[in-house]
């Protein structure tokens, strides 16, 4: 499974789409690119994007759920209501359904954030206030990571 890092600010042209960089769409072999990414809402007022790998586990995951848990189903269909599988043309663009560019408030320019097992597509304004905000209200970067870290010694 790939694991993307690195924050980039690419434009979105006017049928929706944006370039993935080469660095987040070699996967775990240079030789095979990615071809194809799921694209869906993500936390916080995203787009997520996750490669095969990454998708089929967030979808194993859910098929955990209870059946009888309401909660659970109203998750799954609020998570899987905007999903889409994109492919990757030949200028390394995917192409954002509308769905998703009104519920992530993108305009003209994006940015592309690695979450580890999926892109973060981002509206500018939108995720420097959620990478700032949280910092701010813990006091300090350290202090927001205080206990994150506590099973691991």
């Amino acid at each position: 499974m790939p694991s993307f890092i690195g924050t980039y600010t690419y434009a979105i042209d006017h049928k929706g789409r944006i370039a993935i960089p080469p660095s987040m769409r070699r996967g775990d072999s240079p030789k095979r690119p990615l071809t194809t990414f799921f694209l869906n809402r993500g936390f916080d007022g995203c787009v997520a994007v996750y490669s095969p790998d990454s998708w089929q586990r967030m979808l194993e995951r859910i098929r955990r759920f209870s059946p009888g848990d309401s909660k659970a189903r109203a998750f799954r269909r609020a998570f899987l209501k905007d999903a889409m599988e994109v492919t990757v043309d030949t200028q390394g663009r995917v192409t954002i359904p509308p769905a998703l560019i009104a519920l992530a408030a993108l305009g003209k320019d994006a940015v592309l954030h690695g979450a580890d097992a999926c892109i973060e597509i981002w509206n500018p304004k939108r995720f420097q206030e959620k990478s700032t905000t949280a910092v701010e209200a813990a006091g300090s970067f350290e202090d927001l990571a205080d206990g994150l870290f506590e099973d691991e010694a």
